[in-house]
């Protein structure tokens, strides 16, 4: 453990200027905007709004990644990742701030949207910028330090948005709940500003030079590859979206878990996810990709449905807790699996189109998860977002279980001898 700690801290010295500003930026980013995921749903319920108007403002978030995604990927080789990711961070925080101090409903969506459009841009930015100020042999280490970092600045993200809101009332207590949930979440968008402060000084690097035209070479993508891949990604989309936005209004209804309480719950989730991945590359290497996909996968789905079957919050948490390891543990492995399955020049274009489909299906299914538990509770959410978490563990090993048999090493009656 010291060791690896050792190596990673080695790594981030050798790294250059621009990287070494871009992982605190992104995590000083990531926080805040872990303030606002946690905060949001509760100060739209302080509203008045029920849980499928608040599905549908959750939607918007996704229909804004969905919208963005592939014209970011084609244009991306175009421009310097700076000024993109500087632009999409300032415009972000400033329609969040902008949805968040208006209470009309069409004002909601529409800032929300605008603002999870730009997000989106800054986001797809991520791993161009690293590509274009990395060489190949620091790589490894530092997508898996952004990764450990964005699930830290999570990590104190949520446990800062748990106290917060308590911290503004104690000092403002002549302040409404819902105007105690605003502060806190504009104080939270002040981080996600001040973090660009942080982007500015990253010196622009060459951009590397592509002579095709943006929209050229579309037909010679490997559309049956992505469909395959992306089927799966859809499945996990609508199961997720069902249920997953609306795990803090579970906490806080069901269980009338304080702010403070669901702040914590959701910092333990990401100190899970962490001890998750952290494991995950010694786990791999005892099988394949694919198989640890699927055995991931198919051991979180008795979590979820067991959320819905069960009134004890310890065993609620206990399962929240589970489901999340072992579902995120396999992201990774996921994307890895994913990126290796299509040619290296098309890996952004994959990438954005899968994300684009992903968050097309999110959006439609936390709309439907809202009208869901409105009309149903809680309970039969849970079942019917397990079954599409099986269905899409099925389809992966469908899809890919042959070439995935043929990786496997024959050993020899000689080496097995050895």
């Amino acid at each position: 453990m010291v060791f690896m700690v050792r190596s990673y801290h080695s790594h981030f010295c050798q790294f250059s200027s621009n990287v070494k500003l871009f992982l605190i930026g992104n995590a000083i980013q990531g926080m805040g905007m872990s303030i606002y995921g946690l905060l949001f749903n509760l100060y739209l319920k302080e509203l008045g709004f029920g849980e499928s108007v608040i599905g549908g403002l959750i939607s918007t978030t996704s229909l804004g990644i969905s919208l963005m995604a592939i014209p970011a990927a084609l244009i991306i080789d175009k421009f310097h990742v700076k000024p993109l990711v500087i632009t999409g961070l300032f415009l972000s925080a400033l329609f969040y701030t902008l949805q968040v101090t208006n209470v009309e409903e069409g004002s909601l969506f529409a800032f929300g949207l605008l603002a999870s459009m730009f997000q989106a841009l800054f986001n797809i930015s991520v791993s161009p910028f690293y590509l274009r100020n990395s060489s190949s042999e620091e790589r490894v280490h530092l997508f898996t330090l952004n990764s450990s970092m964005n699930i830290i600045a999570h990590l104190v993200g949520y446990l800062i948005g748990g106290y917060l809101p308590e911290v503004i009332h104690t000092l403002m207590p002549s302040l409404l709940r819902m105007d105690v949930y605003r502060a806190s979440i504009i104080l939270a968008l002040g981080t996600v500003f001040a973090s660009n402060l942080i982007f500015l000084r990253i010196e622009r690097v060459p951009i590397p030079r592509v002579k095709k035209r943006i929209f050229e070479g579309l037909r010679e993508k490997e559309w049956n590859t992505l469909a395959k891949l992306i089927l799966p990604k859809l499945c996990l989309a609508f199961g997720g979206g069902l249920i997953v936005p609306f795990m803090n209004l579970y906490l806080k209804e069901k269980f009338r878990l304080s702010t403070e309480m669901i702040g914590v719950a959701y910092a333990l989730l990401q100190f899970c996810i962490f001890l998750g991945i952290f494991i995950t590359p010694a786990l791999v290497r005892r099988t394949t990709p694919l198989k640890f996909i699927v055995t991931t996968g198919l051991l979180s789905v008795p979590f979820m449905v067991a959320m819905g079957l069960t009134g004890n919050v310890t065993l609620v948490l206990s399962c929240f807790f589970m489901r999340g390891m072992l579902m995120n543990m396999s992201s990774p492995i996921t994307s890895m699996f994913e990126m290796e399955h299509v040619r290296e020049k098309e890996c952004v274009f994959a990438s954005a189109t899968i994300l684009f489909f992903y968050h097309l299906v999110y959006t439609t299914s936390t709309r439907l998860g809202g009208y869901m538990i409105e009309a149903y509770s809680f309970g039969p959410t849970f079942y019917v977002a397990g079954s599409f978490y099986a269905l899409a563990i099925i389809l992966y090993y469908n899809f890919f279980r042959k070439e995935d048999r043929e990786k496997l090493v024959v050993v020899t009656p000689t080496e097995r001898a050895a």
